[in-house]
């Protein structure tokens, strides 16, 4: 019986909900896409400034590894006395 009476609800719910969305689609066709240009110059600059911090990001990683590769001598070194 609750099996049942959840299907009727589920069913009783789709048909209540089809109409507006078809309504919404139709409203959508009838619009037409249109070109948003101001979302595109967005992306681009989001686009230029991660490449920028990914520049840096690759460049201290390979500073790191080229210092790594041999240790640091100082050319004057501090002496105890």
């Amino acid at each position: 019986m609750r099996r049942q009476l959840l299907l009727l609800g589920l069913v009783l719910a789709v048909c209540l909900i089809a109409p507006s969305t078809h309504a919404v689609d139709a409203a959508a066709e009838n619009e037409g896409t249109s070109f948003n240009a101001m979302g595109y110059v967005i992306l681009g600059l989001a686009l230029v400034g991660w490449t920028f911090f990914l520049g840096l990001l690759g460049g201290a990683i390979l500073h790191i590894v080229k210092k790594s590769r041999k240790p640091y001598t100082p050319k004057h070194p501090v002496k105890c006395k």
